[in-house]
């Protein structure tokens, strides 16, 4: 639960405006800014073109054997360097040829365009935008890191409060991101926990069969146990030194306790809980449940006695596994925690809907297939053709982004091949257009 405070909406219109200040560039100098991008793109695509086919020349492929530890013997494929360059064939010579000119072109062309009055104050007015959103943003985030680090300073002083004065087992529940420090405190007369598994299994003699794969498909916390108010507190731990929240017990009745788990449950509040152990007569700790990652996905208040500042209740909670992916701008990590290099990423091209396009023209031009349109915008009947407003939608994606190494890669492998170079070449044409 977020409580909007001044401070709060303050530092998030601050984040709001700052974004809004990329769109007070006009259409000349948006306009501007596309076209050096483009030639940019342009330049950087033919280089890496051009790095392409000298690869291919300089190096080629040749498989290895390896025996791993098991003893099992596997191949792959290694990158070897040519004691001399191959020499390139008449079709490379004219690629190269070809991309060495729309490099020299977009040089060009962006040379000039950024020597331009208008670029220059496009452009200036563009970085103050930028400077002025990471500002906005890196002071909202410092507030927010701020308010949660106080949050929980106060969830925990409130438990340890209410661990002086209540008995155990005594279980607190609080948002995992919480800005606000709300708490709810129960005493949990029995809690369980349950994990599931599914186990693929497949015979090889009668009566007997083998677990080929086993898969862990959830966990699940149950609880039990009551929400008490200051009422109950007052009556149940008399004599007690009152303190902020009243024999260490919080001021909100059991009801308003209750349409806060009630919240939490329904806006899928990722929250913690922890239970505090015991020592019961022959001094045996209680086991305790302390869990991060968890969804309500029950909540069950039972009316069978009047109880006067008491409520009967019972949760369920499912345990969220995270999975932990790290990406970077250079490339990628993979599960192993090794940095593999995925090269530059050329993106996808959008156009701009104009009257008398169809999706068969357009796959004929940008060299895919109707049905890769509809997959990427949906129907032509809808993307196709004005809306209410008599206006077409603003864009329209037409070809597949793709990795610079990849298709250097598969240049490489096959010398004479130059399907990898057609398919950089289209790329380059779109991009300078």
């Amino acid at each position: 639960m977020t409580v909007y405070t001044k401070t709060w909406k303050k530092k998030k219109k601050a984040v709001t405006d700052s974004k809004n200040a990329y769109e007070s560039l006009s259409a000349t100098q948006n306009k501007q800014i596309s076209q050096a991008k483009n030639y940019q793109a342009t330049i950087t695509t033919a280089q890496s073109n051009i790095q392409a086919i000298n690869d291919s020349l300089a190096y080629y492929y040749k498989s290895e054997k390896t025996k791993g530890k098991n003893g099992k013997t596997t191949t792959k494929k290694v990158k070897v360097k040519r004691k001399t360059p191959a020499k390139p064939s008449k079709t490379q010579q004219a690629k190269l040829a070809e991309y060495q000119a729309q490099a020299k072109s977009a040089s060009s062309k962006l040379s000039t365009l950024k020597k331009s009055p208008s670029y220059k104050k496009a452009s200036s007015k563009l970085k103050k935008a930028k400077s002025t959103a990471k500002q906005s943003k890196a002071a909202y985030d410092k507030y927010m890191k701020k308010r949660h680090a106080t949050a929980l300073k106060r969830v925990a002083q409130q438990r340890q409060e209410n661990y002086k004065r209540f008995m155990a087992p005594h279980a607190s529940l609080h948002a995992t991101n919480s800005l606000t420090g709300l708490e709810v405190f129960l005493f949990a007369t029995d809690e369980s926990e349950t994990n599931d598994s599914t186990a693929t299994t497949y015979p090889i003699d009668k009566d007997d069969p083998v677990v080929d794969h086993v898969q862990r498909t959830a966990k699940t916390i149950t609880i039990n146990g009551y929400l008490y108010d200051q009422k109950a507190g007052k009556r149940l731990w008399s004599g007690t030194k009152d303190d902020v929240s009243g024999s260490g017990l919080p001021k909100k009745s059991c009801r308003q306790q209750y349409n806060n788990l009630k919240k939490w449950q329904f806006d899928g509040t990722e929250l913690v809980y922890k239970s505090n152990a015991a020592n019961d007569v022959g001094k045996r700790v209680m086991n305790k449940i302390y869990y991060k990652h968890l969804f309500m996905t029950n909540l069950t208040k039972t009316l069978d006695a009047p109880l006067l500042g008491m409520m009967k209740i019972s949760m369920t909670f499912q345990f969220a596994y995270k999975a932990k992916v790290t990406t970077t701008s250079k490339g990628t990590k993979n599960n192993k925690g090794k940095k593999t290099t995925g090269g530059k990423y050329v993106g996808a091209k959008y156009i701009t809907v104009k009257k008398g396009m169809t999706y068969w023209g357009l796959a004929k031009k940008y060299g895919t297939t109707v049905a890769q349109l509809r997959k990427w915008n949906g129907s032509e009947k809808v993307t196709m053709y004005p809306g209410k407003n008599g206006k077409y939608p603003v864009k329209l994606r037409v070809t597949q982004g793709m990795s610079t190494a990849a298709l250097s890669k598969s240049l490489v492998k096959n010398k004479a091949s130059t399907s990898a170079a057609s398919t950089l070449s289209k790329i380059a044409k779109q991009l300078s257009k």
